[in-house]
């Protein structure tokens, strides 16, 4: 008897460590796993976040700008439409082709504009814009006449997806461009633009 009184604190030892050493990895797995999990979920919320969404395919859209052109040492109102159809090369670059005119309030006269237009998205909307091309005509800085101008314009602003192939952007435009007659014109525009796209999937 007294022998086996001596061997209870072993026992209870032994009790002890079969008890509590595999519940205490157990938890301690849970914890590291639960850590990994989490870091995971947090390094996909970041890379949606910055991720670009899909553009590669054809796209077509149109686009409404109000803005100020300078004529004759001052400004007059104008409003620009412009209807585009074009292709993505990547989902981060697309080129077009946009036909439009624009209305010089302040006149009563319109211009046809032709031109081929490039967005380079960054990140989730982002864009920068630059286009090149014609315009019918054109007011002068300096003088009360219109003539035709080429030239181009850049911009940036940003697109919302609405939905899955729709996009809705808000960018603004600086618009530089020289006219027949050696004249140079210049307009600024506040853009509000309706995108489809036609994505092509991925293989």
């Amino acid at each position: 008897m007294p022998a086996m009184r001596r061997s209870n604190p072993l026992f209870l030892v032994l009790a002890l460590l079969i008890v509590f050493v595999p519940a205490s990895a157990h938890a301690g797995l849970q914890i590291a796993g639960g850590k990994a999990k989490r870091e995971k979920r947090e390094t996909r919320e970041k890379r949606e976040k910055w991720e670009t969404m899909p553009r590669r395919g054809i796209y077509v859209g149109t686009s409404i700008r109000p803005g100020a052109a300078g004529h004759a040492n001052t400004f007059a109102p104008v409003l620009q439409n412009q209807w585009e159809i074009g292709g993505g090369i990547t989902d981060h670059f697309t080129l077009g082709v946009a036909l439009g005119g624009t209305a010089y309030l302040g006149m009563d006269e319109a211009s046809f504009d032709a031109d081929v237009v490039a967005h380079r998205f960054i990140g989730k909307g982002f864009f920068l814009r630059g286009a090149a091309g014609v315009s019918s005509s054109a007011p002068a800085l300096n003088r009360f006449s219109l003539a035709p101008a080429v030239g181009g314009s850049a911009g940036l602003g940003y697109e919302f997806r609405v939905l899955e192939r729709i996009g809705v952007g808000l960018g603004v435009d600086y618009d530089l461009r020289m006219r027949t007659d050696g004249e140079m014109t210049q307009a600024w525009f506040l853009g509000l633009r309706f995108t489809a796209y036609f994505n092509k999937k991925k293989k």
